[in-house]
């Protein structure tokens, strides 16, 4: 195949990636009511049903053969993979059509010995080893989100390679480079800083010291005049805008005294740059307000400023803001200044005012507000499902606002409507089991708190049937990490991205475990993923069989399941099943995947007949409520 009939069919890839993020956020404005939107819906996923259909073959037959340990990566090969990945990721304007899939091509391409292994080309592999230091760090922000067990991995071997390329800024090293691995050398090697951020987990000193030592190596280069007689024309201004914008970043992670001492310097400096500069390309990618959020966050974690000095300004700022305002400056001061609010508050367990109560209702109401109605052009939309994956993080429930629950369950809507319907489904399938099992086998539930009896049961089967139907709305809470994973309808899942998805349990768990509304339901959140004899299923270290809520995670489980498949909306990739179907995989699997309890409850005839109706009536309210909600 030649090199033009790569590039055409991995631009029809890309454009098929946006056609797709489009058909699943349709424009409300478009559509004249309830049922339409629902129609809508099934019709755009039936489209993208095809559209994924069309991706796969570029995955598989065009890709893969590319991409296989057996193949040899021509030069050839390496310049079409590279432009492919131009049409992923655009870096300039933050468009991201698949992110994921560049990461895997990036790895590939920076880890092929031409690039970065035995090699005479110290500049190509210089520059591969910069290109490194970039994708990590967009993968460990990635992998912060969500609880994961490769994180640190990850983030070792991050920093081992990017030490590696600083060893290249040594005077004798760094003059032997060509100009272009000089400059990429300079910025991703001061870019390593961020690979430290750990957000609001405590890090030993020496950690910190590590990273304050790239910034600190980044200004004695400054102040050198040896690397800018190497390097003339580079661009000066920019990479000293960068030390103290990098070193400012760090006021998002939990660190102590005295290092935020040092980075609220960096932050003041930034500031001062941003208000004094007259480079208009720096000025124009960075908000002037979020630097000074940054400035007032370290501030209070240096012990310089109170904490109710800061949430004050950040309140205020947060006042001025433009709720229409789609930039990224808009995006910045309508979700991280709220976010910062919230966050430092929380760090610093501010005792909370009616004030607070007032402001925290508005902004719960304010963000929410502005992510329904932000354009669904994926250039900015991950961007804000991303920031709004700070708030569950900062939450914090008081008088008259939201409940997690509530927050969670809206957060859905706004930024991925089908698991919006989802938990919904999930919430009524399960409360009808649990019902109608209470009647037909009530000892089942035995276990449940202070039910040690059937006649315990039997008393508190509204206390049950509340809490089956809660914890069910709240199963999937993690998802709300990894939106842009459960986005994916373009193509399988990667091997990288199942593993995201198979974190949502573990962090939905531990989201629900700090606050009052959720906390109880942290058994169900964690193991509705586990087959009814935990032989198989995630997480692979909680034994469902010990938990008081065992019954009800089967209940879960078994509801999780029949939505899933049952839905042709948000299930691209398969074509919803009839019950007969699922009722069918009910009795193949009882006992091992199902609760065998389920295999007698379905063969009731009046549990048939409100599962028929849930699926047909009740799955076009859901709509209805969902198309009401968002409009």
């Amino acid at each position: 195949m030649e090199q033009d009939q790569y590039l055409s069919l991995f631009q029809q890839y890309a454009k098929r990636m946006r056609e797709i993020r489009l058909l699943s956020t349709p424009d409300l404005n478009d559509i004249n009511d309830a049922d339409e939107y629902g129609q809508i819906l099934v019709e755009n996923f039936s489209k993208i049903g095809k559209l994924a259909i069309e991706n796969r073959k570029v995955i598989n037959d065009v890709l893969k053969p590319m991409i296989s340990p057996d193949v040899e990566l021509t030069d050839e090969m390496q310049k079409i993979l590279l432009q492919f990945d131009e049409l992923l990721v655009d870096e300039d304007s933050m468009e991201e059509v698949d992110v994921h899939l560049s990461e895997i091509i990036n790895r590939i391409l920076t880890e092929h010995e031409l690039m970065i292994g035995e090699t005479d080309d110290e500049n190509a592999k210089v520059q591969a080893m910069a290109k490194k230091v970039k994708r990590d760090y967009f993968l460990i922000s990635a992998l912060t989100r969500y609880d994961s067990d490769e994180l640190e991995g990850i983030r070792k071997q991050a920093i081992e390679n990017r030490n590696a390329l600083a060893g290249h800024l040594e005077k004798e090293a760094f003059a032997a480079l060509s100009p272009e691995a000089k400059g990429a050398a300079l910025q991703f090697s001061l870019m390593g800083a961020l690979l430290y951020e750990s957000n609001l987990y405590a890090m030993p000193d020496l950690w910190w010291e590590e990273c304050l030592s790239i910034l600190k190596q980044a200004e004695e280069i400054l102040g050198d005049p040896f690397y800018r007689e190497q390097l003339p024309d580079y661009n000066w201004e920019a990479y000293e805008f960068r030390i103290y914008y990098y070193g400012s970043f760090l006021a998002y992670s939990l660190i102590p005294r005295h290092v935020a001492q040092k980075v609220y310097l960096y932050a003041e400096k930034a500031v001062d740059f941003l208000e004094h500069s007259t480079n208009e390309a720096i000025s124009a990618a960075v908000n002037v307000q979020q630097e000074k959020d940054l400035r007032y966050m370290a501030s209070v974690l240096a012990g310089y400023t109170s904490a109710r000095e800061a949430c004050d300004s950040y309140y205020n700022a947060y006042e001025e803001r433009d709720a229409e305002d789609y930039s990224l400056t808009g995006i910045n001061m309508n979700l991280d200044t709220p976010s910062l609010y919230f966050s430092t508050a929380k760090i610093t367990n501010l005792e909370l005012t009616e004030m607070d109560f007032d402001r925290y209702i508005e902004i719960e109401k304010t963000v929410l507000d502005y992510i329904y109605r932000i354009p669904k052009q994926s250039s900015i939309y991950m961007k804000c499902v991303t920031l709004l994956t700070n708030f569950p993080e900062c939450f914090r429930e008081i008088p008259g606002g939201l409940t997690m629950e509530d927050f969670s369950i809206k957060a859905f809507a706004a930024v991925h409507p089908p698991t919006y319907v989802h938990i919904n489904m999930v919430a009524r399938f399960a409360e009808c089991m649990a019902r109608h099992l209470l009647d037909i086998h009530p000892e089942l539930f035995v276990g449940f708190p202070g039910c040690d009896t059937t006649a315990q049961v039997v008393s508190k089967k509204e206390e049950i049937l509340f809490y089956t139907y809660h914890s069910s709305l709240c199963h999937d809470l993690g998802k709300l990490f990894i939106v842009d994973v459960v986005s994916m309808y373009g193509r399988n899942l990667l091997d990288d991205e199942f593993s995201m998805i198979k974190s949502h349990p573990i962090t939905g768990a531990r989201i629900a475990s700090l606050h009052a509304s959720t906390r109880d339901y942290v058994d169900v959140i964690k193991g509705h993923h586990l087959w009814y004899d935990c032989s198989r299923g995630y997480p692979a270290d909680f034994d469902t069989a010990k938990s008081p809520y065992k019954t009800i995670i089967d209940i879960v489980l078994a509801a999780d399941c029949l939505d899933a498949a049952t839905d042709t909306v948000g299930r691209s990739y398969n074509r919803g099943k009839t019950f007969d179907d699922y009722e069918e995989e009910i009795k193949e699997g009882a006992g091992t995947h199902y609760a065998p309890f389920l295999v007698e409850l379905f063969g009731r005839p009046e549990v048939r007949e409100d599962i028929l109706y849930l699926l047909g009536e009740g799955r076009r309210r859901m709509y209805r409520e969902l198309y009401m909600l968002l409009k």
